[in-house]
């Protein structure tokens, strides 16, 4: 399976349109060349403090840059923050995260002085900040995937090789720019190899991570670290019906336990979703490719405000098999919703994400207008809700609300707990103190139409 351009996801499979159910599925923005907007590889567009998108292209396909930071506003207006040079870091290929500070942080996959890439900053004016560039040594090499924010404030991420060819898991600490490598998978890849998605810290304050090929049966591995980088769990794919190659990064779902996918394995070798609880791992759906299913889901999960979990396949579908959107909930009741066709996007790479307007977004690497990759927009008829920057703080702490329509809020509770301090920034950006004897639970805001609640409970940290 280790092949093919997307060098970040191996297997070029193939896939298109056909909505069923009451969904819909719409075109926000189509890239091209202009403004070194080509090729959006991987990435799962997250919202901006202002309620706008930002992502990265790999620039893949262009002649003159090597990617770019973007903004895509309400009604498609696209502009660029940064355009990468290839000193500065080359193939921003997985999208950005957004930190505490309100910048936005990243990786290049390649670039930088040393070729290897880069971990880097951009704030939302555009101004660009290397922070660290890879060397290739211990320190790893090729992130392919965006650094995560953890509860202690540091970010902690991946890349897909190291001094060992194996890939590394590091932090780096924003407030004094300390970098270090904290886990090395084995040279002999009995722990795994090539780690090309973002971690996800979970509601133990451990950090679960997957490798896509290596460990026992050669098919990838399921890891769980401590924030120090001990190994406290490793769990190896059986290929077969078990599952093999795990691309897509983890969630924690609402019910406590871990979902995430193969791109291959499975009943019929095209893919499955699986499921973690308790360290045990069952395999909730395979996928049947073809014309009626997807094939090859390289990118994660998302839950969704309805409970259930979204995804997209790489391959699969209808027509001419440019890949799917996905519904699956957690005891595994599946159904395709929609397949992709050229001047939609072909190829969805990256995931999806839900914006506080209720819709899903996600992009797509290939076809759109000008053939060079598509934002698109999934409405599920989900209402308006809030989400947090971060869903872990302590008492005393602020926490930051994104949301729609924040104007004249008159109130904010943590888990039924009143903050006796708020503060309204803009329509789409709040924040609030966490109250003395609030619990972990729903952050609520009253506003002048009603009340938003956010999609996931805020878990108070001591």
């Amino acid at each position: 399976m280790r092949n093919s351009r997307l060098a970040t996801f191996s297997l070029v499979l193939l896939f298109l349109p056909a909505m069923s159910f009451s969904q819909a599925v719409n075109e926000v923005f189509s890239f091209s060349n202009t403004h070194s907007s080509a090729g959006p590889e991987a990435v799962v567009p997250i919202q901006g403090h202002d309620g706008a998108i930002y992502g990265t292209t790999s620039g893949y396909g262009h002649l003159l840059t090597d990617g770019a930071v973007f903004r895509i506003a309400a009604g498609g207006t696209f502009s660029a923050l940064h355009t990468f040079s290839g000193t500065d870091g080359q193939d921003p290929v997985a999208g950005l995260t957004l930190g505490m500070d309100g910048n936005f942080y990243g990786t290049a996959a390649a670039g930088g002085r040393s070729g290897k890439g880069v971990l880097f900053k951009v704030a939302p004016s555009g101004a660009y900040t290397v922070l660290y560039e890879f060397t290739g040594g211990s320190d790893g090499a090729n992130p392919f995937a965006q650094p995560i924010q953890a509860s202690d404030g540091n970010f902690y991420g991946t890349t897909q090789q190291g001094s060992n060819n194996a890939g590394t898991v590091y932090r780096y600490s924003p407030s004094t720019g300390a970098f270090a490598t904290i886990f090395a998978l084995n040279a002999d890849e009995s722990d795994g190899t090539e780690i090309k998605s973002s971690l996800i810290e979970g509601s133990d304050g451990n950090l679960y991570g997957v490798a896509s090929y290596g460990g026992s049966f050669t098919g990838g591995t399921l890891f769980e670290l401590n924030r120090s980088g001990t190994l406290l769990q490793l769990y190896n794919f059986p290929g077969g019906t078990g599952g093999s190659a795990p691309f897509g990064n983890l969630v924690q779902a609402s019910d406590g336990s871990f979902y995430g996918t193969t791109a291959g394995g499975g009943i019929s070798d095209y893919g499955t979703v699986f499921r973690m609880s308790g360290g045990a791992v069952s395999i909730l759906y395979s996928f049947a490719g073809p014309p009626n299913d997807g094939e090859g889901p390289f990118s994660g999960l998302v839950e969704g405000t309805d409970g259930n979990l979204y995804g997209t396949t790489y391959g699969g579908g209808a027509g001419n098999q440019s890949g799917t959107i996905y519904q699956i909930n957690p005891t595994g009741q599946y159904r395709n919703l929609y397949s992709f066709f050229s001047k939609m996007g072909r190829y969805p790479v990256g995931g999806l994400s839900q914006h506080t307007n209720g819709k899903f977004y996600g992009t797509a690497f290939n076809g759109g207008t000008y053939g060079e990759g598509s934002l698109y927009s999934l409405n599920m008829g989900l209402g308006p809700f809030i989400a947090l920057v971060r869903y872990t703080g302590r008492i005393g702490q602020p926490v930051q609300i994104l949301g729609q329509g924040l104007t004249g809020a008159t109130a904010v509770t943590v888990n039924g707990v009143a903050a006796a301090s708020f503060k309204v920034v803009s329509d789409t950006y709040m924040t609030a103190v966490v109250p003395t004897g609030a619990t972990t639970g729903p952050v609520v805001v009253t506003t002048a139409t009603g009340t938003l609640t956010s999609n996931h409970s805020f878990r108070i940290v001591q």
